[in-house]
């Protein structure tokens, strides 16, 4: 019934490609060139929010996701608002704009370039496999629908077969991204650049190893079935066997995500206070208000 206001996944994608490369346009000629540098990424941050205007609705409908629609939804008036302060020149850059640039030339091969995913994803599902064998489950390792290797774990019932198949957003990809951009993105020393990116990509990677092992385990062992009638009036899935899966990816995984973000924040700022000034700005384009998060948590920026 939604479909139509679905975008194809390549307009997404093509739009994403155009803005992380005007984003690093932006960045590359900061030095040369202050006023076109702005000018860019007033378009980039503006086509960064039409590219959340195009998502939502597939979180939404297609992938039934609660979570990343609310979130998705909520980057929309944040990139507009972002676009607005540079075209205004109250702000004159925006520190951002550089770690996005870093999260998109990071995600986008994965995302488009298939041989790139299909070895992420085979190097995730052999290690969520592993993993499920290690806590005592029989589980089958098969080739998924999606693409024709062995990204499927199977979990044989009475009469019933559970199959989850990895896919790329179950890589842990775009949470990774995301602290190698802000990271990336900070006038550092290499090496604590890369400690940092060491550090919060193994917790990264070891934790969405045991979230899909978890929500393997759960679809496969059917573990949330007494919740089938809400669910099945929430989510219109036509399948009662669905209903475990979405408990346990769509509500108990994605919310402890959020929780576990904000703890790999916390650790980041203790080995990289200045993640401190690029959550200021996220806040500042949030609330059109300035905060001390350096006093809050108890350090001084280097440039104060």
């Amino acid at each position: 019934m939604f479909e139509s206001i679905v975008s194809p996944i390549w307009v997404t994608n093509t739009l994403a490609w155009i803005f992380t490369l005007s984003f690093a346009t932006a960045w590359l000629i900061e030095q040369k060139s202050k006023t076109l540098s702005r000018k860019i990424n007033i378009i980039s941050w503006f086509l960064f929010g039409i590219f959340w205007l195009l998502l939502t609705p597939r979180f939404a409908f297609e992938m039934r996701s609660p979570i990343e629609t609310i979130l998705s939804f909520l980057a929309i008036p944040i990139c507009f608002h972002g676009s607005y302060l540079l075209f205004t020149e109250q702000k004159t850059s925006l520190s951002l704009s550089n770690a996005i640039a870093v999260m998109g030339i990071i995600y986008l091969p994965f995302e488009t370039i298939e041989p790139l995913a299909v070895f992420l994803i085979n190097l995730v599902t052999q290690h969520v496999y592993l993993t499920i064998l290690a806590l005592g489950f029989d589980v089958i390792l098969t080739a998924g629908p999606t693409i024709g290797h062995e990204s499927g774990l199977l979990f044989s019932q009475v009469g019933h077969d559970y199959l989850t198949h990895i896919v790329l957003a179950c890589t842990g990809l775009g949470t990774i991204t995301i602290f190698l951009g802000l990271i990336s993105s900070l006038s550092i020393s290499p090496m604590r650049k890369l400690i940092a990116c060491i550090v919060t990509t193994s917790l990264i990677y070891t934790l969405n190893i045991l979230r899909n092992a978890f929500i393997a385990i759960a679809f496969g062992e059917q573990w949330f079935q007494f919740f089938v009638p809400s669910v099945l009036y929430v989510t219109g899935y036509d399948d009662p066997g669905l209903v475990s899966f979405f408990i346990a990816d769509r509500v108990i995984s994605q919310s402890l995500t959020v929780i576990v973000v904000g703890a790999l924040l916390l650790i980041s700022i203790r080995i990289v206070p200045e993640v401190i000034d690029l959550l200021e700005e996220l806040l500042y384009l949030l609330t059109r208000k300035n905060y001390d998060l350096h006093y809050a948590f108890g350090s001084i920026s280097p440039n104060r």
